[in-house]
């Protein structure tokens, strides 16, 4: 069986924590989930995305569960935003535990027919944002030796038909990610490249649809595809102190295939 969000929200203690995660709005995506099981595993939370009446709906379903939240708008790719954003994460609590680099998107098309804009839009959202992000919250995460999940996808470890934007930027996100750990290191700072497989999502379902999903899942040696909230009990175990060793890794939830 699939996770629920109270399950994920039940894996480790994060009493007392600070989390921002990015794309934290998608009806049934990673990161909205995973904000939800963060905020009952007892982390102030975050929300963030470009989109303020969506953010409002995930801080009112924070609260309903007996959690803490706000939102800040934040589009990953703008410094800027970026900058307002931990600025006012430092006026309200001083410090950042937790972040989640979880915005990003995805793209198939064959590499003969990839205009250079789809690469670079790419890697502005998937490599850009991540690293803007990194950097901002540095200052902050150094203060209480904090953890950094970068959510990457099978995509970034493989290469398939029509991947070549979107697998070399999750690709280039995995090196990004594996730095930074090795940087963080003298600051106490961990940091978690995330992988994970087959997911029912808000963006499989737009990109893939049910029928080309359930297809796909009889190839995950597991029998199963994952549910955002499979992915939300990993980070919210990473994200506490029960992980505290865990650093510069590749964690894959994925039911196997990558063991193939």
């Amino acid at each position: 069986m699939n996770a629920t969000v109270n399950q994920a929200g039940n894996v480790a203690s994060l009493e007392g924590k600070i989390a921002l995660i990015t794309g934290a709005t998608s009806t049934f995506g990673i990161g909205r989930i995973s904000a939800r099981a963060m905020a009952m595993a007892g982390a102030y939370i975050f929300v963030t995305s470009r989109d303020p009446a969506k953010g409002a709906d995930v801080v009112t379903e924070i609260t309903a569960d007996g959690g803490n939240a706000s939102f800040l708008r934040l589009d990953v790719t703008v410094e800027e935003e970026w900058a307002e954003a931990m600025e006012l994460v430092r006026q309200k609590f001083g410090k950042l535990d937790i972040l989640v680099n979880n915005a990003g998107n995805t793209n198939s098309t064959p590499i003969d027919e990839m205009p250079i804009e789809t690469v670079w839009y790419m890697v502005h959202l998937n490599i850009e944002g991540a690293f803007l992000g990194q950097t901002y919250a540095w200052p902050l995460l150094k203060k209480s030796g904090g953890v950094i999940l970068d959510i990457n996808s099978g995509a970034g470890q493989s290469g398939a038909p029509g991947g070549t934007a979107y697998r070399s930027s999750k690709g280039g996100l995995l090196g990004l990610s594996r730095a930074a750990a090795v940087d963080g290191r003298r600051h106490g700072i961990r940091v978690i490249s995330v992988h994970p497989g087959l997911t029912w999502t808000s963006g499989m379902e737009r990109v893939r649809g049910r029928t080309q999903y359930d297809q796909d899942v009889l190839n995950v040696p597991l029998g199963r595809g994952a549910e955002s909230a499979d992915v939300a009990a990993a980070l919210v175990y990473l994200a506490s102190d029960d992980a505290q060793h865990i650093t510069g890794i590749e964690y894959n939830i994925d039911g196997g295939s990558s063991a193939r």
